[in-house]
């Protein structure tokens, strides 16, 4: 009868688990919340997401008069860049589920809170760390993070299958010569990315703390830098983040964030890809033969993609 109980409890109680885990884990991290805020079910099947990318303009435009003839050669201005879908999980573990499930309903309750709590917090601190790895991790079964997206080949030569040494709109802006950080390094790198327009600009500036901190001793005291914080500034805000502008744009950082490391992030081009049905979906919880508990996961399934890497950019070696 004990045991029934508990797994009613628990049919109940593990269809909260996802939203719960989702909201937390979002909300962990100022670069983990912008990139969870922007994700999209995969719904094509398979296992490999193509996105179409368009990579230059066409040719075949012009001005003309009266009988002029106007060119309708056919050009080849996109091509496609895939990616495979990667596969998270953290276990969930009930020890002595039996005895609890005799002490009522309490007892059950605070059991599956700290064993979803500890799963909880094994996922988020891994999604913390894979989110700026380049994917190469567990024999090429991370997530392919920010070190891949955003490279002009320094690191990765190929991002989607696309080589960025021959196709160089795939490369992002790279700044790798080991100087201290100063305002002008991150305008021009914040100028490269934007390209001169508004919407292709970086909308939030993610570092590590010791540069962070240098930050804050570089803008000490001069207004002109500190500009009033725009929609993703006010959303930080909202959340608790510590942040500063930097032209107009939010100035974060991230204790996984590797170390003398600036990314100036455009979140219109990044997605977090998820699989319907593997987005923090909780397995069914089972007692093995020889162990006194109950044993389940908590599953996910996506990838993170950049679909315009030029638009991001990259300091590293700060000294």
């Amino acid at each position: 009868m004990a045991g029934g109980n508990f797994d009613k409890f628990l049919a109940s109680f593990l269809p909260l688990i996802p939203k719960k885990m989702y909201d937390n884990i979002m909300k962990s991290s100022p670069l983990m919340y912008q990139i969870m805020k922007l994700k999209k079910n995969w719904d094509s099947g398979g296992d490999t997401i193509k996105i179409h990318l368009k990579y230059k303009h066409a040719t075949n435009v012009g001005s003309y008069q009266g009988y002029d003839s106007l060119d309708i050669t056919p050009q080849d201005t996109r091509t496609d860049a895939e990616f495979r879908l990667k596969q998270l999980y953290a276990s969930i573990i009930f020890n002595g589920y039996e005895d609890a499930a005799s002490s009522g309903d309490l007892a059950i309750f605070k059991m599956a809170q700290i064993a979803t709590e500890d799963a909880e917090a094994a996922l988020k601190d891994l999604f913390a760390q894979l989110i700026f790895k380049d994917g190469t991790g567990n024999a090429g079964k991370d997530i392919l993070g920010l070190k891949a997206a955003v490279d002009d080949g320094t690191s990765v030569a190929n991002y989607g299958g696309i080589a960025r040494g021959t196709y160089t709109w795939w490369k992002s802006q790279y700044d790798g010569v080991a100087t201290a950080l100063t305002v002008p390094k991150m305008q021009s790198m914040f100028l490269k990315c934007s390209r001169g327009g508004v919407e292709n600009k970086p909308d939030f500036i993610v570092t590590d703390l010791i540069q962070f901190q240098k930050y804050l001793a570089l803008v000490d005291g001069k207004t002109t830098i500190q500009q009033p914080l725009g929609k993703v500034g006010q959303e930080f805000a909202n959340l608790g983040f510590t942040q500063v502008s930097f032209m107009g744009v939010p100035v974060v950082y991230d204790e996984y964030c590797p170390p003398n490391t600036m990314y100036f992030l455009n979140s219109n081009t990044l997605q977090l890809y998820v699989k319907p049905g593997k987005d923090f979906k909780p397995t069914e919880m089972v007692k093995p033969a020889n162990m006194d508990a109950k044993v389940g996961q908590i599953l996910w399934a996506g990838e993170l993609i950049c679909s315009e890497p030029r638009a991001n950019g990259k300091i590293e070696n700060l000294t």
